[in-house]
């Protein structure tokens, strides 16, 4: 049991960094200061990035994008970015139990008792 919760883990741990990428912000209109934070992630928003926003209001509505760490200035908040590991992990735990008793089963009680 030890090896597929570690490997699920691990999965757990990539969707967690992988979510800023995915999930992105939406601006309907001008916000009243150009210099705006966000935080990206899901389902916690975790990864908190600086952006300047366009104050020409003929590009809204206006869709937002998670940059490269690399790239741009990111502070993560820990205690959303554990929620989403521990999300993460047990929805992939849950499918893997369900699939793994759907596959190998589990003994009945009269399999039991009759077994010596």
């Amino acid at each position: 049991m030890r090896k597929p919760v570690i490997f699920i883990l691990i999965i757990a741990l990539i969707f967690t960094f992988i979510s800023p990428f995915i999930f992105s912000k939406y601006l309907e209109d001008v916000p009243e200061t150009l210099e705006q934070s966000f935080l990206f992630g899901g389902p916690f928003p975790y990864a908190k990035q600086s952006v300047t926003v366009s104050d020409d209001s003929s590009s809204y509505p206006k869709v937002i994008e998670f940059t490269s760490p690399l790239d741009a200035e990111t502070s993560i908040q820990w205690i959303p970015f554990l929620l989403n590991i521990l999300s993460y992990f047990l929805l992939f735990f849950s499918i893997y139990s369900i699939t793994s008793r759907f596959i190998n089963g589990r003994a009945t009680r009269k399999e039991k008792e009759d077994q010596p």
